[in-house]
C-alpha cells in the first residue's frame, strides 16, 4: 500500500510540480514526511486540469491545486528527495 499525505497546494513551480503544505500523514505510512514536500505529479485527477499531460502547463495548474486541499499517492522520491506521486482532490472533509 502506497504512502499517502494531504495538504493545501502552494507554490506551482513548473506544468507537473508543486509544493504541498502536508497537514495530515495517513497512519502507518513508511516514510517521514516533512510539513512542506515538493511534488512531481506522475498522474492526477484534478478538475480543470487536461487528462493528458502533455496539455498541462503551470497556469492551469495554478487553478488547480493553490490553496486546494490535495491528497498525494506516493510512488517514490528521487535522487534530490522530490516525492512523484499521484495528486488528487481530496473530498469534503478531508479524507
Amino acid at each position: 500500500m502506497a504512502d499517502i499525505i494531504w495538504g493545501n497546494g502552494s507554490q506551482v513551480l513548473s506544468s507537473n510540480s508543486f509544493i504541498l503544505n502536508v497537514t495530515h500523514k495517513k497512519d502507518g505510512n513508511k516514510h517521514d514526511y516533512s510539513d512542506s514536500e515538493k511534488i512531481i505529479m506522475t498522474s492526477a485527477d484534478l478538475p480543470g486540469l487536461p487528462h493528458d499531460e502533455c496539455n498541462w502547463n503551470e497556469e492551469s495548474l495554478k487553478s488547480c491545486v493553490i490553496g486546494a486541499f490535495l491528497k498525494c499517492e506516493i510512488d517514490r522520491r528521487d535522487e534530490s528527495g522530490t516525492i512523484l506521486g499521484k495528486v488528487s482532490h481530496s473530498g469534503a472533509g478531508g479524507y
